[in-house]
């Protein structure tokens, strides 16, 4: 049987591109042949191919192309029902990933000292309705399962959404056949979408189940080999210059040392921005599977994406994360609970290696402290945790599967 998957497949972003590897995997792995639904918004390519420099955006289409079975591009609704038909797709999973963040307008107005700021209209995926929204599902001449997997709203203002916007959410949600969510957040903004009357388990990441799903892998060796790094090393990763200072690094370099860790600076997609002194660099190009590699072999991770912790708590990898995701109000107040790596740190007990960056009232920790932090990494309960979101995982994929056998 042939399933469809709808996720941000193409966009250039490690963690994205492994979520839908992921699925790929366990798919095959269980006998069912997946393929992408290829729809790419053209606002969402043009975005990307903006920020990303072209050698990185290479590599994850290359990536893309060698490890992600597609149908043609899609660029509408009628275009995915055509490929479902065409593809003889006989089952949808819509997932993993932000594929239920929102803009609303009230979320985009902003009182500032010159009058009233609105943000500029956001792009399609962010907007109702939307294929990841199973905008396309009333189009389908045959009913297929539709099932939306462990999506997250990523810190969308959802009590924002009011009026005939809610109303066709609602409906929208009905529709599909079966939902699961990331984090709480989603949950609720689900649970408020249909006042109550869907309340979704909050179900892992896919890439909590990588190494049972991805069965070749990059040898440890191989990685030391090609980026010449030593047996003990430490990743350091961030998106902008102003969460550390360059004397920060400079002194947890130091401290790094006496506990005979190297520190190496990781790109994110778009380059090493940061200011640093670290001799040892991993720049762009760099495959996601490089990427993930690199940290599960590695004695630590600091820095800010997110699914780098996922891979991190996967493979028992001690971390410290700065913390970018959240709703910010008035500058200086930070909803936590809006934020996924908040989520998934709490349930994992970790909240003590996690840091919020938003807001003017930041203060970066010391390197004293957070490389006491790593030391004192508790991996029993990274193990334990890891262990409880495979069968989590597990059990939800079974669920999914059974839908797809009627």
């Amino acid at each position: 049987m042939k399933i469809g998957i709808l996720t941000y497949h193409s966009v250039y972003n490690f963690g994205a591109n492994l979520q839908v590897y992921s699925t790929v995997g366990y798919l095959r792995n269980n006998g069912f042949e997946p393929i992408i639904i290829n729809w790419i918004p053209n606002d969402m390519e043009a975005k990307s191919d903006k920020i990303i420099p072209p050698i990185q955006a290479d590599a994850h289409k290359n990536f893309i192309k060698d490890n992600l079975p597609c149908t043609n591009i899609c660029r509408t609704d009628a275009d995915i029902v055509y490929e479902i038909e065409r593809e003889h797709i006989k089952g949808i999973i819509i997932g993993s990933d932000a594929l239920f963040k929102l803009k609303p307008f009230w979320s985009r107005v902003h009182l500032r000292r010159k009058g009233i700021f609105i943000e500029p209209t956001p792009p399609g995926q962010w907007r109702f309705p939307n294929p990841f929204w199973g905008s396309f599902i009333p189009l389908m001449k045959e009913h297929i399962p539709v099932i939306v997997m462990s999506v997250s709203s990523q810190n969308s203002a959802f009590k924002l959404i009011k009026g005939r916007t809610k109303k066709e959410l609602n409906n929208a949600l009905h529709k599909l056949s079966d939902i699961t969510v990331r984090d709480n957040w989603t949950r609720e903004m689900v649970a408020y979408l249909t006042k109550g009357t869907i309340l979704p388990l909050i179900t892992p990441d896919p890439v909590f189940a990588y190494n049972q799903n991805i069965k070749e892998q990059i040898s440890k060796h191989e990685l030391l080999d090609r980026f010449n790094i030593p047996e003990r090393y430490i990743l350091i990763s961030f998106r902008t210059q102003n969460v550390v200072t360059k004397a920060w690094l400079r002194s947890f370099e130091l401290l790094a040392e006496k506990s005979n860790l190297h520190c190496v600076a990781l790109t994110m997609p778009d380059g090493i921005i940061f200011e640093h002194s670290f001799s040892t660099l991993i720049e762009p190009p760099l495959s996601p599977r490089e990427w993930y590699g690199l940290i599960k072999f590695s004695s630590g991770y600091i820095g800010e994406n997110m699914h780098a912790i996922v891979v991190a708590l996967h493979n028992g990898i001690p971390f410290y994360s700065f913390d970018s995701y959240g709703i910010l109000k008035y500058k200086f107040f930070v909803k936590d609970k809006s934020s996924k790596i908040y989520d998934i740190l709490s349930q994992a007990g970790f909240l003590k290696n996690r840091i919020s960056i938003l807001g003017k009232s930041y203060k970066a920790p010391t390197p004293e402290f957070v490389i006491q932090r790593i030391k004192e990494f508790d991996s029993d309960n990274c193990i334990k945790f890891n262990i409880s979101q495979l069968d989590k995982y597990n059990r939800m994929m079974n669920s999914i599967l059974a839908f797809f056998h009627i």
